[in-house]
Parts: structure tokens; C-alpha cells; sequence
């Protein structure tokens, strides 16, 4: 999300989100599918006043040029609700259908919603939660315990030897192909994560793994941290579990379309571009 376009706003008790008559809103369903309106030849979330239909309580996001972003559970809202024509559509649908700073504001409305719904409660004592002022955490004032809406961080690496890079495949995948990726676990850098990650899925061992970008992947609330890696050994011997297949692909093989590989919304598609701009 470009911070220069999008500037956040939190929760706060002296001063709750009130709508506006120029607003954004972002209305995803329990299923973080969006309710969008037909904007000439584009879709695009509403704008306006609080839409109609939905009881829930608007939680003002932040401000994309100075305009106001709300997110609003809609459920209850049927499409036809909405003035012209108005569809769902799933998070991984809007990419490319709408424009990048709509779409990084979608996924932001996503995990926030999805942490609103998940966080009613204390997971230690069940009292009701309360929310925290000018913050997205929540707190309880029985038992005093308290957290803040979940990131769950993960690496995925572009393991690469010579011209060849290591590409993965899970079982229903069709022909693409991914890389390899995993989630960290306590007591564990991100670089040895990557390393162990290769290890266990793969059998192949790794060296100087080198941070390129990262990509906030709200499906759920993962960010996903993105590597480089050379090859240090072994032999491919996929673990059955995680995947079915790995194999080495040349840059030619890639380019020419063999195989399939991630679209071009994910940091997967993004490492593996950045690969091959440097290769010949």
C-alpha cells in the first residue's frame, strides 16, 4: 500500500468513525468477498453515504487521498440493495479488476474485519473484549489479557543455481508451478526458516539466502517475506506431504511457458520476474 496515497486511521473512544457523503466503502462478507458497483467500464467499491441494509458498526480505515475509507460487514446486503448495477466478488478476484490502491485498501479491510469478528471475546476467560483507544487492539478488564489483529509472518525463496531455478508443485495445482514457502516458527529467523523450509519439502540445501521484498497476503493475515538462495546440495526428494513435485527449470523453460507459474499478483510471480531480468 503506497503510504504517500493511504493514511490510516485507528479506533478511538472520544471521537467514534462517523460517515461521510464522500466516503469509500469497503463491504466485504464473512467470506471477505467484496461487494463492488459498475463504475462505467470498471468496477469499483461504492461511494457516498453509509450504504443501506447493514446493522453492523463502520470501522473508518484511514484516508486514500484525503478521502475516507470505511469497512463495513455486509451480510445482510443483497446486491440489489445497492444503487446500480452491484456484485461480490472474492479478494483474489479484485486484483487487476480495480485499481492497485483499491485493491491494497481491500486486503487492509479484509484482515480488519476478519480480526473484528474473531476478537468479540477473551480467549483466556471468555469475558467480552473491549477495544483499545486509538489503536486496533483489544484488551479485557477481568483477566487483563490483551492483542492486536494477527500477522503471521512467512518466507518464500527463489532457490537458484546456475540458469535453473527450483519450482514446487502441490497436488491440485494443474500445471503451475510455485516456489518453495512456509511459515516461521518460534525461535527461528527468517533465514533459517527458508532453510529449513527447503530442506523438509524439498531435500535440496540452500546458502546465502538475501531478503528481496515483502508482500502483505491477506489470506488470511500472512506477510509473506521474500528470498533469494543459492544452491548448496542434495538431491530433489519432495516430501509427499506439503508437495508433489519439485523440479530445476531454466530460465528458457520459464519464459517459454513451461511451466505455468504464479499470477502476477503474488510476491511468488514477483521474485521469479526479478530472476529472470537478470538472466541473458
Amino acid at each position: 500500500m503506497n503510504p504517500s496515497k493511504f493514511r490510516r486511521a485507528y479506533p478511538s473512544a472520544s471521537e467514534p468513525a462517523q460517515s461521510s457523503s464522500d466516503a469509500i466503502w469497503l463491504l466485504p462478507n464473512a467470506r471477505d468477498s467484496f461487494l463492488l458497483v459498475r463504475d462505467g467500464e470498471q468496477w469499483m467499491p461504492p461511494k457516498g453515504s453509509r450504504p443501506h441494509g447493514s446493522t453492523k458498526p463502520a470501522h473508518l480505515l484511514g484516508y486514500l487521498d484525503d478521502v475516507p475509507c470505511y469497512g463495513l460487514e455486509v451480510d445482510e446486503i443483497e446486491p440489489k440493495s445497492i444503487p446500480g448495477e452491484a456484485r461480490f466478488f472474492g479478494l483474489r478476484e479484485l486484483y487487476g479488476l480495480v485499481p492497485d490502491e483499491y485493491y491494497a485498501v481491500a486486503g487492509y479491510a479484509a484482515q480488519i474485519m476478519a480480526w473484528q469478528r474473531a476478537s468479540r471475546f477473551c480467549p483466556s476467560c471468555g469475558s467480552i473484549w473491549l477495544q483499545n483507544d486509538g489503536e486496533w487492539g483489544k484488551h479485557c478488564d477481568v483477566c487483563q489479557h490483551g492483542a492486536y489483529p494477527p500477522v503471521s509472518p512467512c518466507v518464500i525463496g527463489l532457490v537458484h543455481h546456475g540458469d535453473r531455478i527450483l519450482m514446487t508443485h502441490k497436488a491440485g495445482w494443474g500445471p503451475r508451478y510455485g516456489l518453495v514457502a512456509g511459515f516461521v516458527e518460534p525461535g527461528e529467523t527468517l533465514e533459517h526458516c527458508l532453510m529449513r523450509e527447503v530442506r523438509e519439502e524439498t531435500g535440496v540445501l540452500i546458502q546465502n539466502p538475501h531478503y528481496v521484498a515483502s508482500q502483505p497476503w491477506p489470506f488470511p493475515h500472512q506477510l509473506m517475506c521474500g528470498f533469494f538462495a543459492e544452491f548448496a546440495g542434495g538431491h530433489i526428494q519432495v516430501d509427499g506431504k506439503e508437495l508433489d513435485d519439485a523440479k530445476w527449470f531454466t530460465a528458457k523453460d520459464v519464459r517459454t511457458g513451461n511451466p505455468t507459474i504464479p499470477p502476477p499478483l503474488s510476491i511468488a510471480r514477483q521474485l521469479i520476474d526479478s530472476w529472470l531480468a537478470l538472466q541473458p
